[in-house]
């Protein structure tokens, strides 16, 4: 185990026995770290997310039921169902297909491809979508999907700009307590581009992205004591987001931005005009900068995107997701199961291993939760912010089993899916004895 990995455990272990109101907190610790081993056994490593997730699935036991007759939840549990038929299925029907093996990189695996057969990595991909459905009806069941959510976001983003600045004076000792993962990091020091505490610059790019957005609508939205935190971590999110120079961040937040101006003016439009002035003086500001240093603005911009395209980096990934088309195909649309292929989007996940049945039930599943998101004031932040983890996550980051994708989904989930309980945590009965009234038989 790691150092880190003990405290964490042990604490964990606490919170299950003693304090479970600890554990949406330590739900986020896990989100926001989550290229950071608890365990390694036998050179896999079990992420610290998957350790909280493993108690708030023994947690859930004794929680109610929501009773929820939403069609989101449905189309959830049509998901799961489908991605544990179709991945303890598909390497049986589909025997020697081709695919790209997860655990040999995607460079090896384009000029070799492997071949579709039971692994490891599909035991290991399920279990970790079991658990995240875990963490997420424990979450809504108990209320706290807005507690681990700032805690990854806050974790994630804090933690990562510290040691940027760590980095840059060379004194990096977070290294050796959060890079414990067998998995191949990307370098951490003076000249590279930010990785904070995630395994790769576009990693945080997908993290710090959907953090910007879903600061910027709290602080928006949170009256005036707190707002300067809010506008502080959004501040943070967007310098990470810059130091990160990713592809997937450039491509991500140009989607996310034109979305935004389209809801905007959607907004003006249909509230009659209401905002005239202050649309009219965003506009200019927005013309005097284009026209002043919008050249000094747009030349990084230009530069890393020249950089990407044509690069190794660019060829490898298009090509994973060209390959991956091949998989639909030689398995019928119905997927090779999960961990059986890796690609480099989300979508090609999605496509190539749990087919199409599942990439739809998943798909029906996430617009119910958002829609619901963004119709409600308490989680309009969190819709903001799955949308623009959604952007990144198409754009280039393939994983289902993402930490804070999950609690972002559980943050809309709550609004489609109200708890009856009013403290799900303690909803077991007590077994305390009525007093007997005077004069009554015992």
């Amino acid at each position: 185990m790691t150092v880190l990995g003990i405290v964490f455990a042990v604490v964990v272990a606490v919170a299950l026995v003693a304090r479970r109101s600890w554990l949406p907190v330590l739900i986020g610790i896990g989100g926001g770290l989550p290229a950071t081993a608890s365990v390694v056994v036998a050179g896999n490593g079990i992420p610290m997310f998957s350790i909280a997730a493993v108690a708030a699935g023994a947690a859930l036991l004794r929680t109610r039921p929501l009773h929820t007759a939403h069609w989101s939840a449905n189309a959830l549990a049509v998901f799961l169902a489908w991605a544990t038929v179709v991945t303890g299925a598909a390497p049986w029907l589909f025997a020697g297909a081709r695919v790209l093996v997860p655990r040999d990189g995607i460079d090896d695996q384009l000029l070799d491809p492997g071949t579709l057969a039971h692994s490891v990595s599909n035991v290991a991909q399920l279990s970790y979508l079991l658990l995240a459905a875990c963490v997420l009806l424990f979450l809504v069941r108990t209320g706290g999907t807005a507690t681990a959510l700032r805690t990854a976001l806050f974790v994630g983003t804090v933690l990562t700009a510290v040691r940027g600045v760590l980095v840059q004076a060379g004194i990096d000792f977070f290294g050796p307590l959060t890079d414990t993962m067998p998995i191949q990091y990307s370098l951490a020091v003076p000249g590279e581009r930010l990785r904070g505490v995630f395994s790769e610059p576009s990693e945080l790019a997908a993290f710090a992205l959907p953090a910007a957005a879903y600061f910027v609508i709290t602080a928006l939205r949170s009256p005036s004591r707190a707002r300067s935190l809010w506008w502080v971590a959004a501040v943070l999110s967007c310098a990470n987001l810059l130091q990160a120079a990713s592809g997937t961040a450039v491509v991500a937040s140009a989607a996310v931005i034109a979305l935004a101006a389209v809801v905007l003016a959607v907004r003006w439009v249909v509230r009659g005009g209401v905002g005239t002035v202050w649309m009219v003086l965003g506009g200019l500001v927005l013309a005097i900068v284009a026209l002043t240093i919008g050249d000094q603005l747009a030349a990084p911009v230009q530069e890393l995107v020249e950089d990407k395209v044509g690069s190794q980096s660019y060829d490898a990934r298009t090509g994973a997701d060209v390959f991956s088309w091949g998989v639909v195909r030689d398995t019928l649309g119905l997927g090779a199961g999960l961990g059986a292929n890796r690609p480099s989007s989300f979508g090609m996940t999605l496509l190539s291993c749990v087919g199409v049945p599942g990439t739809l039930a998943f798909a029906v599943f996430v617009v119910g939760v958002l829609v619901r998101g963004f119709r409600a004031p308490q989680a309009a932040a969190a819709a903001a912010g799955l949308t623009a983890l959604l952007a990144a996550k198409l754009v280039g980051t393939p994983d289902l089993s993402t930490p804070v994708l999950w609690l972002f989904l559980a943050a809309c989930a709550a609004s489609a899916w109200p708890s009856s309980a009013p403290d799900a945590t303690t909803s077991i009965p007590n077994r305390t004895r009525t007093p007997t009234p005077t004069g009554a038989p015992a």
